[in-house]
């Protein structure tokens, strides 16, 4: 019976190979899971899997980015619960064990999770596989007033929001020399207007806040908008004074920090979707599957 697989198991159980296998399986999931809760949403593979699994595990809502508080304490609490339990019921074996005995089955908990994370992510990237999920329009609509809004387009005309009302409106952030995620805030709000039809273009406006409003003049905004192939009465790209656009982009809760020695800016990739009545009726960010959404929230709100 020795060589039999239930004693082969009994053994594992046993011995010190369990603990610190499972040890290291919730330390690694541990460091995941709070990997996930910190990583920025983004364009990428990896930043549309974190917000899928923030959706999945922590109750992250895509329309206020806020997540169940209580959600993501169960979650990350689990590992180190677990972790807990197993330290103290094998403390014995585990004291006595050397580290280069136990890496081998401590890798093997690396490799655990690893495995479990890449079948995941094979589900969740799958072709097609993404497209099965809907737009969930009821789910995710706010009825929110939209605050203030106004500034100097890149022609230099004054604009504000309320010149617009009755129009669907599309608020983001973005800046000049940006040459990382703004080009991508562009490309999608371009590829979600392209999806429209030429009447159902005709009532919507993508208005663009600049986050360097320093050096982003009119006529710097005006070379931008060239360069992106965008204009008026489609587009406009706004500045003013520094204190003006700050306080505007605060109130649409666009956080953004400056790197002082590279003056990069470091922002929320947000799309701040108003309804013709002048409410905030959605909040996406980038990705494949925040494109799709965008293009039905503004299709929806069009309609209405």
């Amino acid at each position: 019976m020795s060589g039999t697989p239930l004693a082969a198991l009994d053994r594992f159980f046993a011995t010190w190979r369990f603990p610190v296998l499972a040890l290291s399986t919730c330390a690694v999931t541990g460091l995941s899971a709070t990997a996930m809760l910190l990583w920025p949403s983004s364009g990428g593979a990896v930043g549309q899997f974190a917000e899928d699994f923030r959706t999945w595990c922590f109750g992250y809502n895509a329309a206020t980015g806020e997540m169940d508080r209580t959600q993501v304490f169960i979650f990350l609490s689990q590992p180190v619960l677990i972790g807990g339990l197993v330290a103290a019921l094998w403390w014995d074996l585990l004291r006595r064990v050397s580290w280069r005995a136990a890496l081998p089955w401590a890798l093997g908990g690396l490799g655990l999770v690893g495995v479990s994370t890449v079948a995941l992510a094979d589900i969740r990237l799958a072709p097609g596989r993404e497209a099965e999920i809907p737009f969930p329009a009821e789910a995710l609509r706010t009825r929110i007033p939209a605050p203030t809004l106004s500034g100097l387009d890149q022609e230099g005309q004054p604009f504000d929001l309320r010149d617009v009302r009755g129009e669907v409106v599309v608020i983001t952030a973005v800046y000049a020399s940006c040459g990382f995620t703004c080009p991508t805030l562009f490309a999608q709000a371009k590829a979600a207007l392209a999806t429209l039809s030429t009447s159902e273009l005709e009532h919507v406006r993508v208005v663009g806040l600049t986050l360097d409003a320093n050096r982003d003049r009119p006529e710097v905004l005006a070379r931008l908008a060239a360069a992106q192939g965008i204009g008026l009465p489609t587009y406009r790209l706004l500045t003013g004074s520094p204190r003006l656009m700050d306080t505007q982009l605060d109130r649409l809760g666009v956080t953004r920090t400056r790197d002082p020695v590279t003056g990069v800016i470091d922002h929320a990739n947000l799309f701040i979707v108003v309804d013709r009545e002048g409410y905030i009726a959605y909040r996406f960010t980038l990705g494949e599957r925040q494109a799709r959404w965008l293009a039905a929230a503004l299709r929806l709100l069009v309609a209405e």
